[in-house]
């Protein structure tokens, strides 16, 4: 069996991948349901077509089977599979556990999900989790990979966990509709593949030209990673969904729901349609230069297996001439790059004129007298090199050696947030990274590094907001911030600090921002006492081993033959 990872990296085994996503069921891997998605994953490993099968993790917020059983399953027939592991339902210990079980498993490669919002669960909807989000969860299985490293026994050491070996991929939306979703989008995903994504597979859509600017964006910024274009089989009622959102990040214009409905009138109920629109989309992304076709939507194999009989039929350059018959847009989108007029795809030399002069108006998010007192303040007071800094900063060491006074000025923090930003309280503050927007309060995912893929033009898959990375790219456009927005490192919130003073976690280096240079002392100072650590753990291993090498040199050699037997006493000899 060629492993999914093989495959993807070396073009020469294999031009073009084809990979199907299978969707678990709630109930036991015995239960009927369950056996319907075993029996069409043993389809699928029988076919020689299929490469890899892709496993999900508690699609669309609901409660399913864990992909590993199945994973296992199709693994023992021959095919490789992806694991979906999603951060919705798994805090950042649960999701490290769930990757050692992965590990010994040899379920090796992993698609790394924020995950859907919950909205079902036992006698009422699931509480979600979101302590970590995609970027954080590749951060760390990247780690996993280089060997991890945690706090030892003993206080003050530190002991390696060994290395894994996944092979790590993402997802992106290229298909959001305005300028703040789609620029925020592609900026999430430089945070990702520098994370350590491996491969990347975008969320549905069926807009080939902005699949074309996925590939044009990766190579003008110098990523190099295999790319699978996502071909979902329609169907009337399942358009009709993606159309109204009602599934987050799945895109269906109302141009092409018209184009769906007319099609199911037909005698076939739309069928020849649906299925000509994947090959077509199999053959685009073919000879647009994607690494293969990820394949969800169907229940029979013979579906898949016509649609690549009908993507197979066309000649090499047929993709040309129908590439602008799988150009659905929305009526107001958004685009990178400029359309090219003969093959109506993206033209990689002309970025298009909304993005050049900021022709796109976007509503809300003005920069209000609020903000720019926020931001003085934060000048002043806040940043590293701020007139005031290490004053507040000894104010805050002074304070916290006085009890009733630092109590008293905590309460008063707590206030004045609350009133302005609905503060949560949570002891490692975001404000300035998200342009004074509190992603505790005002995003249901708490996503501090980027949109998550839920949004929809612009509102938040949950509630009836606009996001809150929308809010906050208009308000760093309008301040002429857009070259910083999300240049940095990730923000990993710490737990720890919840319930206490924000203010002092900062100013006494307690909070995220040390691993953000606001203390470059104090980091290098951390960083080097961890690396003092694993030399020291290094060493230990090393004195072990030689320890160990030297006692079997000194112990006798032992005769490893089997010893004769006996001789059997004579019934004299006993008395």
């Amino acid at each position: 069996m060629d492993s999914f990872r093989d495959l993807a990296l070396d073009r020469s085994k294999k031009e073009f991948m084809v990979g199907a996503e299978l969707v678990t069921t709630r109930g036991s891997a015995n239960a009927p349901d369950s056996k319907k998605v075993a029996a069409l994953g043993e389809a699928l490993t029988e076919w020689d077509k299929v490469d890899w099968i892709s496993i999900t993790d508690n699609a669309g917020g609901n409660p399913q089977l864990e992909p590993s059983i199945l994973g296992l399953q199709l693994r023992e027939k021959g095919k490789d599979v992806i694991v979906n592991l999603t951060c919705k339902d798994r805090n950042r210990n649960a999701l490290e556990s769930t990757a050692w079980l992965y590990a010994s498993l040899g379920l090796e490669n992993i698609l790394c999900l924020t995950g859907d919002y919950p909205i079902a669960g036992y006698q009422g909807i699931a509480a979600p989790v979101f302590d970590i989000d995609s970027p954080i969860l590749l951060k760390m299985l990247s780690e996993m990979n280089a060997g991890l490293w945690a706090p030892g026994r003993k206080p003050g050491t530190v002991v390696e966990l060994g290395a894994t070996n996944f092979f790590l991929g993402c997802a992106v939306s290229p298909f959001k509709i305005n300028e703040a979703e789609l620029t925020c989008q592609y900026l999430k995903l430089e945070l990702k593949v520098q994370a350590g994504a491996q491969f990347i597979i975008p969320q549905l859509g069926y807009e080939m030209r902005k699949s074309h600017e996925l590939l044009i964006y990766l190579k003008q910024h110098g990523y190099d990673l295999p790319v699978f274009g996502n071909v979902y089989i329609l169907g009337k009622t399942v358009a009709r969904f993606f159309n109204q959102q009602m599934i987050p990040g799945c895109q269906v214009s109302d141009k092409l729901l018209e184009a769906c409905l007319k099609a199911a009138e037909g005698p076939d109920k739309g069928k020849g349609f649906f299925l000509e629109l994947a090959a077509k989309q199999y053959a685009c992304f073919k000879g647009l230069g994607y690494r293969g076709a990820y394949f969800g939507g169907f229940t029979k194999i013979d579906d898949l297996v016509k649609i690549v009989e009908i993507a197979e039929s066309y000649s090499k350059d047929d993709w040309k001439s129908f590439a602008g018959d799988v150009i659905y847009p929305e009526e107001q989108d958004f685009y990178l790059f400029d359309q090219d007029e003969t093959s109506k795809l993206a033209n990689p030399d002309r970025e298009s004129p909304a993005r050049i002069a900021g022709q796109r108006k976007v509503d809300g998010g003005e920069i209000t007298s609020m903000y720019r007192l926020n931001q003085l303040f934060h000048f002043l007071v806040f940043a590293p090199k701020a007139p005031f800094f290490w004053l507040a900063a000894l104010f805050y060491w002074i304070l916290e050696k006085i009890p009733p006074l630092f109590k008293f000025a905590q309460w008063q923090e707590r206030i004045v947030k609350t009133a302005l930003f609905n503060c949560q309280d949570c002891g490692d503050c975001s404000l300035v990274d998200c342009y004074y927007l509190c992603p505790g309060s005002q995003c249901q995912k708490n996503q501090r590094n980027g949109p998550c893929g839920g949004s929809k033009e612009p509102l938040c898959e949950v509630e009836d907001i606009n996001c809150i990375w929308y809010r906050a790219y208009q308000r760093a456009k309008k301040a002429g911030d857009l070259d910083d927005l999300l240049k940095r490192e990730l923000i990993i919130r710490n737990n720890d600090l919840r319930g206490s003073s924000s203010w002092a976690n900062y100013f006494r280096g307690r909070d995220h921002s040390v691993g953000l240079s606001t203390y470059p002392k104090k980091a290098k100072a951390a960083a080097e006492a961890l690396e003092q650590a694993k030399a020291e753990a290094r060493e230990k291993v090393k004195a072990a081993a030689a320890k160990k090498k030297e006692k079997n040199a000194a112990a006798p050699a032992k005769d490893k033959a089997y010893p004769e037997a006996p001789e059997k006493k004579t019934e004299a000899q006993k008395s």
